[in-house]
């Protein structure tokens, strides 16, 4: 039977539908869990999630600094200094709403920017859930929610103060809109939808990919062409999705974008013509969510109705052509294919619709080893995801690092060779430093299309110009680049030392 049958099934014949204390409790679990297995270890510092957490951290402090009409004048002028020189990669939205929820509360507490992201990531549940719904009906989208509240990387992610799960949020809020429109056709949906599309690209830039490839694919199947190309709601829609973001991107960040766009899309496109990327490629996505659970996925796109399968088909299609602009991400970063995570979801919806309409006819025996095995392949994810959050455990290293942070010199400038980009140093010295590159740098430099390699001399003495101080943190890198230990510890006196660090002074040799 063809998905267009099971749509027109009777309300008694879905599985979850006829029983509402059945569904209900489903529900009930799914977000219960999603949210249970998040909120584990929420105090835990966030040192074990990279450079993006602590740098909104300081670009959120500063903001809750300058909200502070009572705050010390120095510490104020401190964190507002931090703030400016921290890298905005998108909009501060997330960091502004922090910074007053630390206002409200009276504190900073980095716990609040991690609720927040788990919070919106089960608000993008719910989204899900209601377009998975309207696409194959309960049964598809229990499936679709089951898949998109616990996989692991969207548990690791969604915990994280970067704008990740924000947008993941606000893409399936426009998904919904559009989906709406598809069926409506009416000024206000068109209206809202391209409002919830423009909002998400504001949010975080790439997520333009698949938003603008589902609207094109649903604007392209509600007519002819030319029937659309005279459509003002069309025209509207689009106008309103480009501008919201545009205000910002094109306004705040033009030069930096454009600096962007030349170093990671035209010096990596090389990569498109090498096989050994695809296979990275689909590496990568393994990882996330299992091939065979995608190439589930995308036949279920082949059984879905035909309005819904326009909109699946332009997140794919999005998808791809996000992974083909920007090849050295989507292959070596796993949480810039975060969207992957509710495109697979909503695309299992059709083929698990099928799948409990075959069960729905089974012997109660068999329902209950179905629910069994159900059980069993959330367990398994959900236990895996604690074991990790629970053994990284970082509250020593924090402290430690507290105690660096006190320890290091506020007079003179200082570069330093450590954790996530400096961005440590910053948060917890309160003090700007310049920072040394790390290997992974110069291998990225030289994997550009017509790279070359660095005279270390040369590289070294611009580097270091006008620096008072080397500060090193991250022993691995320093025994990863041998010349810069040599040079360091052969021509510059070492003049403070401690637990987890080690200073030269470059403003003499040794031996003058």
């Amino acid at each position: 039977m063809g998905f267009a049958g099971v749509s027109n099934l009777s309300h008694q014949r879905t599985f979850f539908e006829r029983s509402k204390w059945l569904l209900g409790a489903a529900l009930i679990f799914l977000f219960a869990l999603g949210l249970g297995v998040r909120l584990i270890e929420l105090n835990n510092p966030p040192l074990d999630e990279g450079y993006r957490h602590l740098n909104s951290a300081l670009i959120a402090r500063g903001m809750y600094y300058q909200m502070q009409p009572a705050a010390d004048p120095a510490l104020q002028q401190q964190a507002l200094s931090m703030w400016r020189a921290a890298e905005a990669f998108e909009p501060p939205i997330f960091e502004r709403i922090v910074a007053i929820t630390y206002l409200v509360t009276g504190g900073e507490r980095l716990w609040v920017p991690r609720l927040y992201s788990i919070l919106f990531w089960l608000a993008g549940g719910a989204a899900l859930y209601r377009l998975a719904r309207r696409m194959a009906g309960v049964d598809g989208a229990l499936a679709a929610l089951a898949f998109y509240m616990i996989v692991p990387l969207g548990v690791f992610v969604g915990r994280r103060f970067q704008p990740d799960s924000f947008m993941v949020m606000w893409m399936l809020f426009a998904a919904l809109a559009l989906d709406h429109w598809r069926e409506r056709r009416d000024w206000k949906t068109a209206l809202l939808a391209g409002a919830l599309c423009g909002v998400a690209a504001l949010v975080k830039i790439f997520v333009v990919f698949p938003v603008a490839g589902m609207a094109v694919a649903v604007v392209l199947v509600s007519g002819r062409p030319r029937e659309w190309l005279r459509n003002r709601q069309v025209w509207a829609m689009a106008a309103v999705m480009i501008a919201i973001p545009a205000l910002f991107y094109l306004l705040n960040s033009g030069a930096r974008s454009a600096d962007y766009f030349l170093f990671w899309n035209v010096s990596f496109a090389y990569l498109l013509l090498q096989p050994w990327f695809y296979v990275r490629w689909l590496d990568l996505v393994q990882s996330i969510a299992g091939l065979i659970v995608v190439c589930v996925g995308l036949a279920g796109v082949t059984v879905a109705r035909a309005g819904s399968r326009a909109l699946l088909i332009g997140l794919w299609v999005g998808y791809f052509l996000f992974g083909l602009a920007f090849p050295w991400q989507i292959h070596t970063h796993d949480y810039y294919s975060l969207m992957l995570i509710p495109i697979v979801g909503l695309s299992l919806a059709p083929a698990a619709a099928l799948f409990f309409e075959r069960l729905a006819g089974q012997a109660k025996f068999w329902q209950a080893a179905f629910f069994g095995v159900a059980l069993l392949a959330l367990a398994y994810p959900a236990w895996s995801v604690r074991v990790q959050l629970v053994g990284s455990d970082q509250r020593v290293n924090w402290r430690a690092w507290e105690k660096i942070g006190a320890a290091i010199p506020k007079d003179g400038e200082m570069i330093a060779l450590t954790q996530d980009y400096g961005v440590r140093v910053k948060y917890f010295a309160q003090r700007n430093i310049a920072t040394w590159p790390y290997r992974f740098d110069y291998d990225l430099a030289a994997a550009r299309e017509g790279g070359q390699t660095v005279d270390f001399e040369d590289d070294f003495a611009r580097r270091t110009a006008g620096m008072t101080y080397f500060l090193v943190t991250d022993w691995n890198e320093l025994e990863a680049q041998p010349q810069l230990k040599d040079k360091l510890y052969g021509d510059y006196p070492l003049v403070a030392e401690g637990d987890g660090y080690i200073i030269f002074d470059l403003r003499q040799e040794n031996g003058e």
